[in-house]
């Protein structure tokens, strides 16, 4: 296993060429390019606000967050990026390595560059819709700056897992095609499985009613995920600390698992593409 990671260092180059390239891919020939980043969360909190807030009600059971201050856009807007993030990054690794099939027959390399530059990109995109969320909350009056440290903690663990899901369902998607179909489906289902557009006191209220809901609903990691994301955003407040020292080692356990699965199936994907 150190000698898969030391080999995807020593690509480290190929990997920043293939983020580049999907960054630029995605923005050739747009008159906004990397607007769009900025331009596309602005939009989707206005349509899931007016459709989930004000046609469902969900904003009446948003809690306050920092400050007293009930927002269900900001509630809205921190969970829907991190979603997205991994949503995109899934959507757009699940067919990359068939996808380059000409590339990898050609010359070897790591095949694991491939799907994981689709995530970087998406990483990167993220970034930049940060910058409009750390915008939105301070115009509400939410300051959460004392809480960046456990942010760069909770990005690293949603984007080892996320590497860790691109790896499994790119390399799933050489071997069995529909895998590239199936996961639009998933995550569609795996969206409404989060607190996104509901809050959690939600599925505690529902949980008096059916005992084992909070301890299967807690077993998804995105939603853990999304709610320590909440925590730092929405309420301002430091995420329990053991939860998100479980939920880290649990995504390099992940991330790691990935890539020994990967290793011992890497030889035959040359052949399959």
């Amino acid at each position: 296993m150190i000698n898969k990671l030391k080999e995807l260092y020593a690509h480290r180059d190929l990997l920043s060429n293939l983020v580049k390239k999907e960054l630029k891919v995605k923005y050739k020939r747009s008159i906004f390019g990397f607007l769009w980043s900025f331009i596309n969360p602005l939009v989707l909190v206005v349509v899931y606000s007016i459709i989930f807030g004000k046609l469902f009600n969900m904003d009446r059971g948003v809690p306050a967050g920092m400050g007293d201050i009930k927002s269900f856009s900001a509630y809205l807007l921190t969970g829907l990026l991190a979603w997205n993030y991994l949503a995109n990054s899934l959507a757009q690794s699940v067919g990359s390595l068939v996808d380059s099939g000409t590339l990898v027959k050609k010359i070897y390399f790591p095949r694991e560059v491939i799907p994981f530059s689709a995530v970087f990109a998406n990483l990167v995109n993220f970034g930049f819709e940060l910058v409009v969320l750390f915008s939105f909350l301070s115009v509400l009056g939410i300051y959460f700056y004392i809480q960046i440290p456990f942010l760069i903690i909770i990005i690293l663990i949603e984007t080892l897992f996320v590497l860790g899901l691109s790896a499994l369902l790119s390399l799933s998607n050489v071997y069995f095609r529909d895998t590239k179909h199936l996961i639009s489906f998933v995550l569609v289902i795996w969206f409404f499985a989060n607190p996104i557009i509901y809050p959690f006191n939600m599925v505690e209220a529902f949980s008096s009613k059916i005992p084992w809901l909070i301890f299967a609903y807690k077993l998804n990691p995105m939603a853990s995920i999304i709610m320590m994301y909440q925590d730092v955003f929405y309420f301002g407040r430091m995420p329990a600390l053991v939860s998100m020292a479980g939920w880290l080692a649990f995504a390099i356990l992940f991330f790691l698992g990935s890539l020994a699965i990967f290793k011992a199936k890497e030889e035959n994907i040359a052949s399959e593409v």
